[in-house]
């Protein structure tokens, strides 16, 4: 916990410290997340909201509740702080994302309650009008690792 405290701490911080850009925005989505722990396949909606400072890198934090359980395995929280890497493809609204910080996952009924380095990689597709779409796959390394794969829309404003 203290980790994440640090984590978000600093990103706080370099928020209020950056300069008013004229790419920075505002970004928010939702999302299904499936984890995928050796214990347990479980799912939760997720919901992101970042700053994304310029045309190449952004601020996020997440926050994910379960839905889907598994065989007396159930997701009960899982949220995390990320720095995220943000690399346009043409002009098409296509971009590819590379994102890394930290994540503490919580699964009732394994021995998943621990957080860690959380690193990934995802594509977006800027759809007009603010609204766009995101897949990313991410990694979370603590006691037990968990990968996560992620599929939703954002908006921006």
């Amino acid at each position: 916990m203290k980790k994440f405290a640090l984590m978000a701490a600093v990103a706080a911080a370099s928020m209020m410290a950056l300069p008013a850009v004229a790419h920075a925005e505002w970004y928010a989505g939702a999302a299904y997340t499936q984890y995928d722990a050796d214990d347990a396949e479980v799912g939760g909606v997720t919901g992101r909201l970042g700053y994304r400072v310029n045309p190449n890198f952004a601020i996020e934090g997440e926050g994910t509740l379960g839905v889907d359980d598994d065989a007396g395995a159930e997701l009960d929280s899982a949220y995390g702080a990320y720095a995220v890497g943000v690399l346009p493809v043409g002009t098409s609204g296509f971009e590819v994302l590379g994102r890394a910080g930290y994540q503490q996952i919580d699964i009732g009924g394994t021995s998943v309650d621990d957080g860690g380095f959380s690193y990934g990689a995802g594509v977006g597709w800027r759809l007009g009008g603010g609204f766009g779409l995101r897949a990313d796959y991410t990694r979370t390394e603590a006691d037990e690792d968990v990968d996560a794969i992620s599929l939703g829309g954002t908006v921006n404003f």
